[in-house]
């Protein structure tokens, strides 16, 4: 089938939007075209063609921009389409109205709890934003042909108000982690965090938690491997570690092509997750992440919410910690560093839970056997 996915908050070569979805499906011979805000016209990788789409100024243009991805969606004439993003819920029942195609919604994450997490909504908006997209959303999506969530505890969330949802769990690809992990890199001197950077994701929770490891490990190093969310944060927190005369002791890169990530995972000694409790972080959620790491065999410290020490009790592969406080953090990091033997273990053990449950071979047979459901059923 010829398949059109789009995204307007992804980036064109988002990990889970392209290097798993996308790509599983052009391996499953579908015609993928995938529409995304980039700075080039065209591009072809791993057989699926990348349309970039000009970027909005701002935030407020971003809204009129979704009535521009309706319109290039149009001209793709497909058989499936196939979003990622709860703005763009008005463009999928469009295009299920007019064109008469399957249409897919990709609900990646909690939206009614993530909202919270938005640093520019005024607080008293939050819980009204909430409550609306709580009642919005499962609305329109049962009138889509399918929801693809992410965790269990979502796709009740739909059923139960009536749409047709698969699980396809967020999980790592592992063909790339295996090649980095048999490179046998050295290791290098220092822990790591990926993924986007905010106030409420740990970023100066991590700047005062290495603070307090300069007292017994001065020459350990933090990298940062992500993004800030926001620009205003970034600049916070970069003078907040200015100031603390931490800037030899943090590195920040703030994107690398997917396939390098695992290099850099290797060569780290542990793998940090130090999200703040809210109330999306308190949902059953599982970062990509948190597998990333045991991917690459590395051991994991980690805040102590709720999915992550369900994670650890069955992996045996990390340490959850009070997740504010980052002298907790500090004393776990120093003595996972003090027991190589037992850092060794936990990244074992990581690896074997990885691939025996959490990989992206389990879930790319679920994507498939849903299209293959659409295929069939072509009057859906």
């Amino acid at each position: 089938m010829k398949v059109c996915v789009f995204t307007t908050v992804h980036r064109p070569y988002d990990v889970r939007v392209f290097h798993k979805e996308a790509r599983s499906l052009a391996e499953a011979g579908h015609r993928v075209t995938l529409l995304a805000h980039a700075d080039f016209q065209r591009a072809v990788k791993n057989g699926v063609v990348v349309k970039g789409v000009k970027r909005p100024a701002n935030r407020f243009f971003r809204l009129f921009n979704v009535f521009r991805f309706a319109v290039i969606c149009l001209k793709e004439r497909a058989d499936v389409y196939h979003f990622h993003d709860f703005e763009l819920l008005p463009v999928g029942l469009f295009l299920k109205l007019v064109t008469g195609q399957r249409v897919i919604y990709d609900c990646h994450e909690n939206f009614p709890e993530a909202v919270y997490e938005r640093v520019w909504y005024p607080d008293w908006l939050k819980p009204i934003l909430s409550r609306l997209i709580a009642g919005v959303e499962p609305v329109l999506a049962r009138r889509l042909d399918a929801v693809v969530c992410v965790v269990p505890d979502q796709q009740k969330r739909f059923d139960l108000k009536g749409c047709k949802t698969v699980l396809v769990r967020n999980v790592p690809r592992l063909e790339n982690f295996a090649a980095a992990v048999n490179k046998d890199l050295p290791k290098l001197n220092r822990i790591i965090y990926l993924g986007g950077l905010t106030v409420v994701r740990g970023a100066k929770l991590m700047v005062d938690m290495m603070l307090e490891l300069q007292k017994t490990r001065p020459d350990l190093k933090l990298l940062w491997l992500g993004p800030f969310n926001e620009s205003h944060v970034e600049r916070d927190t970069m003078d907040y570690i200015r100031d603390k005369g931490l800037s030899d002791s943090i590195e920040h890169i703030r994107l690398v092509p997917h396939e390098q990530v695992p290099e850099y995972v290797v060569q780290s000694l542990i793998g940090l997750i130090p999200w703040q409790p809210n109330e999306q972080m308190l949902r059953m959620i599982f970062p990509n992440k948190i597998f990333e790491y045991m991917a690459c065999g590395i051991p994991v410290v980690a805040s102590d919410l709720p999915s992550l020490k369900y994670i650890f009790n069955r992996a045996n592969s990390g340490i959850t910690v009070q997740a504010d406080d980052p002298s907790a953090f500090a004393a776990a990091i120093d003595g996972l560093l003090n027991s190589p033997a037992k850092m060794k273990q936990m990244g074992e053990k990581g690896r074997q839970f990885v691939t025996e449950h959490y990989n992206w071979d389990l879930e790319a047979e679920k994507l498939r056997r849903l299209y293959q459901t659409l295929e069939r059923n072509p009057e859906q």
